[in-house]
C-alpha cells in the first residue's frame, strides 16, 4: 500500500470512529452554555424528549396566528425558563419534558 492510501485510511477510519456531535431539536449543542442545555446535551433520552416538545410546538405554532400564536409562543417562554431554572436536576427537567409534551398535545 502505498503511503498516499494510508494516509487516506488512517484519516478514513478516525472520520467513520469520530463521535457525531449530539444534537437536540430546539437548540444547537454546539453552542449550549447553561446547565440545562448541557445536561440536556449530554442525556439521549432528554434530548429526545426535546426533539418530541420541538416537533410538537413548532407543528403547533405553523397552524397558529395572531393571538392563539402569541399565546403559544408566552406560554412556551414560561415554560423556557422554568426549565432554565432546573439548572442540571435530570428529573426537574425531565419532568418538564413531560409536562410540556402534555399540555402542548392538548393544546
Amino acid at each position: 500500500m502505498t503511503i498516499g492510501r494510508c494516509v487516506f485510511a488512517s484519516l478514513f477510519v478516525f472520520a467513520v470512529m469520530m463521535p457525531v456531535a449530539a444534537q437536540a431539536q430546539s437548540f444547537n449543542c454546539r453552542t449550549a452554555e447553561r446547565p440545562d442545555e448541557i445536561l440536556i446535551c449530554q442525556s439521549p433520552r432528554l434530548r429526545e424528549l426535546d426533539e418530541i416538545m420541538a416537533s410538537l410546538y413548532f407543528s403547533l405554532r405553523n397552524r397558529l396566528y395572531g393571538a392563539a400564536r402569541a399565546e403559544l409562543e408566552a406560554s412556551q417562554s414560561a415554560w423556557l425558563r422554568s426549565r432554565i431554572a432546573c439548572g442540571r436536576d435530570y428529573g426537574c427537567i425531565e419532568s418538564h419534558y413531560r409536562r410540556r409534551i402534555r399540555q402542548l398535545r392538548n393544546y
